[in-house]
């Protein structure tokens, strides 16, 4: 008689398939705990400093077996550095600080602006370690991200390639345009860029809005609160808003999504049919068109055109009312979405026309709301200024996931040869 053959979910036989599904989902389950326990050490450590193991389990709420375990793990890939112990102030062992390993992991950051690319290399706190910027010379798309994956490839491999754990790359577009002014040579799609650049690297590649870029940085690198809403004032208007420790908007078109709402007072058509919306009113691009419209600059003008080194009364009575346009509409974001503070961000103008919008802001926040708003200015000091922002985004997602990286990162830092 011939044998049964034992298959699971028969008498005998290893594992029902039940019992496999349970098993697999267990593990799954497990990994998921495990991942998100590392992604907490990480985070809480870049956002905080040093920190010993209690402290770590206070902080994040879970044991101190589960942080031992996980930091474990940590150290061993070289995802996390130990220090020399420090000297106890009671009873008890020293304390052994943990912390990111200074040079040996660093996020890349890189930016398209219509005059030039640049890109730079950063540790994961931000601190910088390389940049290089070249002049755009592309004049297509398909150009325009082959200079980027050229430039971001030649700066991987003069840090090298094993030390980095991701991309960030911005663009200075953030949404679609319906009408003029054209689209410049900058303004290449977020997806073919993310497409392209991911052709040529083997980095795990975030292409983002600038804005978002710029909340990120501000969470991770300039000791923004858990609750922030930045407001990026430029070609377009932008908006992003930390809250937790996440992004609350995602998806396309995100980083533009106030550009349709009305300015109070404003008699700007826009080309949508409304009149007075914020991308007729407030952005740079408007700016520019009421400029050129005035006489006040030559067609043709750029952005920079607008903030010249030898000013005109013109220009700055121009500038003044859209401080004050911004003045007027900001507060009715903020009262949407009530955040703990607001960052402003962009070339306004003047540090007196800055002072006008913000002093604005407050006073209209407190009309609309009824309590005073904690707003401020974020000034752009930094000449990497936009590298900087977008090596954030690189920095956020690894530690979304830090031993996802990990695991993969000897595989993802293996050389590729541009076609």
């Amino acid at each position: 008689m011939a044998r049964r053959a034992v298959w699971p979910g028969y008498p005998g036989s290893v594992a029902s398939s039940t019992e496999r599904t349970e098993r697999t989902e267990r593990t799954e389950l497990m990994v998921h705990q495990r991942n998100a326990t590392a992604a907490a050490i990480m985070r809480t450590i870049v956002r905080q400093g040093p920190l010993g193991r209690k402290e770590l389990s206070s902080i994040i709420g879970v044991t101190f077996t589960t942080i031992t375990k996980t930091v474990a793990e940590l150290l061993e890939l070289g995802a996390l550095t130990e220090s020399t112990p420090s000297t106890p102030r009671g009873v008890g062992r020293p304390v052994t600080p943990l912390d990111v390993p200074a040079g040996r992991r660093l996020v890349i950051g890189g930016h398209l602006h219509p005059e030039s690319t640049s890109c730079g290399a950063y540790t994961l706190r931000g601190d910088l370690v390389t940049s290089r910027s070249v002049a755009a010379t592309g004049r297509t798309q398909p150009a325009r991200i082959d200079e980027a994956a050229e430039l971001v490839t030649d700066v991987v491999a003069e840090v090298g390639a094993t030390a980095v754990v991701g991309v960030g790359m911005t663009t200075p577009w953030a949404e679609l345009h319906h009408g003029q002014p054209p689209p410049l040579v900058a303004d290449v799609d977020p997806d073919a860029l993310a497409q392209g650049l991911g052709k040529h690297l083997r980095h795990p590649v975030r292409v983002e809005p600038n804005v978002r870029a710029q909340a990120l940085e501000h969470y991770w690198w300039g000791g923004g609160g858990d609750d922030v809403l930045t407001v990026l004032v430029g070609r377009s208007v932008g908006v992003a808003q930390i809250r937790g420790d996440e992004l609350v908007w995602d998806g396309p078109g995100a980083g533009g999504l106030v550009s349709h709402i009305i300015v109070p007072g404003s008699t700007h058509p826009c080309d949508c049919g409304q009149i007075g919306c914020v991308k007729a009113t407030c952005t740079d691009d408007a700016l520019l068109r009421r400029a050129v419209d005035a006489g006040l600059l030559p067609p043709g003008a750029l952005q920079r055109d607008l903030y010249p080194e030898e000013d005109t009364d013109g220009l700055r009575e121009l500038r003044q009312a859209r401080a004050e346009e911004l003045g007027r509409v900001i507060p009715l974001i903020m009262s949407l979405v009530a955040p703990a503070e607001t960052t402003v961000r962009g070339r306004v103008g003047t540090a007196e026309e800055i002072a006008a919008c913000i002093d604005m802001v407050r006073s209209r926040y407190r009309e609309l709301v009824g309590r005073d708003a904690e707003v401020r200015f974020y000034d752009r000091s930094r000449p990497d200024y936009w590298p900087h922002a977008s090596a954030a985004l690189a920095l956020d997602r690894y530690l979304a996931s830090p031993l996802w990286h990990e695991r993969d990162r000897e595989l993802r830092a293996a050389p590729v040869t541009l076609a």
